[in-house]
């Protein structure tokens, strides 16, 4: 498979993937989100990296968003929101993050492809990203893909670009919301890189 394929596929199974998602259940985080004294995120490896790139524009946009495990993150205390990420909804740091998160009383977002895991149960709201067993040549077959082979897709791949396009989009929305404009977030970009 070439390389054009292979991204063709993964476009359209990301589609597939952000179709699934209930809409009031993402207004329900906007609301979360919204009304946050602040926000923190969580998320491990590729996960952790895609937390990142959130934060960065939530904190663009004006919030108060803070990275777990970094040496400049407050405590957190109630009414404030963590947003853990992970596919498996089984990671032990972000399940143990999330359990002090509800000792405290904040609220919980968890961004998982496991509805039945630890941390879509603990979750005050969850974002079921369903990227799993994506690339299942039976599910090809079943969505009318008969002579296309899987894109490829490595481990959670399909979970962490779909989760990136999901935060972008909450970002789109929460721009308008909160009467952002690009020239404002220009204003928050980093100067000392």
């Amino acid at each position: 498979m070439n390389v054009k394929s292979s991204v063709r596929n993964i476009i359209s199974e990301i589609s597939s993937v952000m179709e699934e998602i209930d809409e009031n259940t993402i207004e329900e985080v906007i609301s979360e989100i919204l009304k946050a004294n602040k926000i923190f995120i969580v998320g491990a490896g590729r996960s952790g990296l895609v937390g990142k790139a959130f934060a960065m524009r939530l904190m663009q946009i004006g919030f108060k968003v803070y990275v777990v495990g970094e040496t400049i993150t407050p405590s957190m205390e109630e009414g404030d929101l963590l947003i853990a990420i992970s596919n498996s909804g089984e990671t032990k740091s972000v399940c143990l993050a999330s359990q002090i998160a509800m000792t405290i009383k904040g609220n919980l977002i968890g961004i998982t492809s496991n509805k039945n895991s630890r941390l879509a149960k603990k979750s005050t709201k969850s974002i079921i990203i369903d990227a799993k067993h994506r690339t299942d040549p039976a599910r090809f077959v079943q969505k009318g893909f008969h002579n296309e082979v899987p894109s490829f897709a490595p481990l959670g791949t399909l979970f962490e670009v779909s989760t990136f396009l999901f935060f972008e989009g909450l970002i789109g929305s929460l721009m308008e919301r909160t009467n952002r404009k690009e020239e404002d977030l220009k204003k928050m970009h980093s100067v000392l890189e």
